[in-house]
């Protein structure tokens, strides 16, 4: 307005409604540092805010949880949560470490994608008294009677269990699925939606293995997904140390109560 009408910034101030101090103003406040902070934290962890803050300050910065928070929404770091859906009631089951193999076993998916974009799951199944992987089966996409297919198989290899561990995902749910379960005699134990601690052991199972294939490599193949898989399913279950078996492997720790 001031330049195309010729006229002082005090009139043109005036004639805006606003006092000449905010055109002049500002501001001093220099976010820089806290948002490249944020940016390196949350590249590492793809954590929520509080995860974040807690680094940063574990990191021995100064800045408070308000300031920080401030520079995490300006820059849309912010998550949206999603919205639950309304599943069935369930019956608490208590997480009961089994004595024996075979007794319970506890099982979910997990999903990536390929470098094409293509999506896959791999379905993870564990037994609950000794941590042991059963099974990884990768696919494209697993319905309900393609789960149906690879518990057949998993079972022919290690025998059937007793009781399975599951959340409400729409294959576990799914009529053809109980309708399977029931005719081999096997129980379902559904987790209380919204309680994935009710099935802690494959949910860290879960993240292990996403650390350690999925968020460190990019895959060109299906095969490739399952090269990789069953290499560290093996180290897995016969080499790495897990810390409520005594720091021994699943098969040593079974070897070692069996023996």
């Amino acid at each position: 307005m001031s330049d195309e009408y010729d006229i002082s910034i005090t009139r043109a101030c005036k004639l805006m409604g606003i006092h000449k101090s905010f055109f002049y103003y500002e501001s001093k406040k220099d976010d820089s540092e806290v948002e490249a902070v944020i940016r390196q934290k949350a590249e590492i962890t793809n954590e929520g805010f509080w995860k974040i803050f807690r680094l940063i300050r574990k990191d021995g910065y100064p800045w408070n949880h308000k300031k920080v928070y401030r520079v995490y929404e300006a820059i849309h770091f912010n998550k949206r949560k999603p919205l639950r859906k309304r599943l069935p009631a369930r019956v608490k089951n208590p997480l009961v470490t089994p004595t024996h193999e075979n007794v319970t076993w506890s099982m979910d998916f997990v999903t990536d994608v390929l470098q094409s974009n293509r999506k896959f799951r791999v379905f993870n199944v564990i037994d609950d008294s000794d941590r042991v992987a059963v099974a990884q089966k990768v696919a494209h996409s697993i319905p309900a009677s393609r789960l149906i297919r690879f518990m057949e198989e998993i079972i022919w290899e290690n025998g059937k269990p007793n009781n399975i561990r599951c959340d409400n995902g729409p294959e576990f749910i799914s009529h053809e699925f109980q309708s399977w379960c029931k005719g081999n005699d096997i129980n379902i134990l559904y987790t209380q939606p919204g309680c994935p601690t009710q099935n802690s052991y494959i949910e860290r199972f879960n993240g292990s293995y996403r650390r350690a294939i999925l968020d460190a490599y990019i895959f060109r193949t299906l095969d490739e997904v399952r090269e990789l898989t069953e290499k560290w399913m093996d180290y897995y279950n016969n080499e790495r140390p897990h810390n409520s078996l005594n720091n021994l492997a699943p098969m040593e720790y079974r070897l070692a109560r069996t023996g």
